[in-house]
């Protein structure tokens, strides 16, 4: 019987630059495999066909979502094992805690061809380059969307009745907590070449009960959230939260694992309302609150934050098409069936942990 298989956002571009949570995911995992080597030289397909054949076996498995490539994993963790194998040439670089004893690292330079490489080899330097340079202009431009986003956040927050929001807190905190804590971090959304992308109703759709909080920005969302999470975190419940993709100290989605419960900030977010959802409208948490006539006032704010996001979009698109010039290349220089052994190999060892 074919095991359970789990799609998770672990990195962003967001106003910070690019953001993975792969190091924290990685802490407590028994044998980490890290992959390292150019785009193009199979990482993502060794990651994508091992963590298959392991689901045809019955196992659980988990694939990390990368937002430079949606369709292609930055990692795979299977948790009976307690094992991952990740890329570890990603923006960020990933390396094993105890290189040889926890953790391994296969160098896939190791299986391609110097002299093929070396035909390409101006042609390699420009589309890095020119990756690197859009890759830094999306950040700039993600940076100061931020800044219009914390503008029109802050303006609606001049109205929370913040004594109303802790009533709410604890009501609800005694509706979902009637009963040493464990916490995972991913993305609820991230933003990519495609835009912004977020698998927050798939993610939770094993949840039997989700409270999705909608209103403007700056009405309170995560702040509720938050507060509901420390409080679970302190009664000992297992917790897995999930960030925004453009700010990453932004929580957008709270899961309850032991109780099967979401705390959801819906936010623009276009979230399919279930029969059994709770939806709190936090714009009854504001006093004196215009919506009419505070989103006038923000409407041009919107514009450019809109704008912003689509300018960043466009960066990454050129980037992304570097690093498909720069997959082209790498992988006509590659012994793929060399690299096939080499995963049968990484999964004969993983069995027989």
């Amino acid at each position: 019987m074919r095991g359970k298989v789990r799609y998770v956002l672990t990195s962003s571009n967001t106003s910070h630059g690019f953001r993975t949570f792969l190091p924290e995911l990685l802490q407590g995992v028994a044998k980490v495999f890290v992959l390292k080597g150019a785009p193009g030289t199979g990482k993502s397909t060794f990651i994508r066909l091992l963590g298959e054949s392991f689901s045809d076996q019955g196992y659980e498995v988990e694939f990390w979502v990368s937002a430079d490539d949606p369709v292609s994993p930055e990692g795979v963790f299977i948790p009976q094992l307690k094992a991952a194998v990740v890329n570890g040439s990603l923006s960020s670089p990933i390396d094993p805690s105890y290189p040889g004893v926890t953790g391994d690292i296969i160098y896939l330079g190791d299986y391609w061809d110097k002299n093929i490489l070396q035909d390409y080899s101006q042609e390699i330097i420009n589309l890095y380059e020119e990756h690197e340079q859009h890759r830094q202009q999306a950040t700039l431009v993600l940076k100061r969307a931020a800044e219009v986003r914390d503008s029109i956040k802050k303006k609606t927050a001049a109205y929370l009745n913040l004594g109303r929001l802790q009533e709410l807190v604890g009501q609800l905190a005694r509706e979902i907590l009637d009963t040493g804590s464990a916490e995972k971090h991913y993305f609820a959304s991230a933003v990519t070449a495609e835009g912004m992308i977020n698998y927050i109703d798939e993610i939770s759709s094993f949840c039997k009960k989700r409270y999705v909080f909608k209103g403007p920005a700056g009405s309170g969302k995560s702040s509720a959230i938050m507060e509901l999470a420390n409080r679970a975190r302190g009664k000992g419940y297992s917790l897995e939260y999930y960030h925004c993709g453009l700010d990453a100290d932004s929580i957008q989605m709270i899961i309850i694992r032991n109780l099967q419960i979401a705390l959801i900030d819906a936010g623009n977010l276009d979230l399919a309302v279930k029969p059994w959802d709770v939806v709190i409208d936090m714009s009854e948490y504001l006093e004196g609150y215009d919506e009419v006539e505070l989103l006038q006032e923000s409407s041009e704010a919107l514009r450019i934050l809109e704008s912003l996001l689509l300018e960043a979009q466009q960066e990454l698109e050129q980037s992304r098409w570097c690093l498909k010039g720069l997959k082209k290349i790498y992988s006509r220089a590659m012994d793929f069936a060399a690299l096939d052994r080499k995963r049968q190999q990484v999964r004969n060892e993983l069995i027989s942990l």
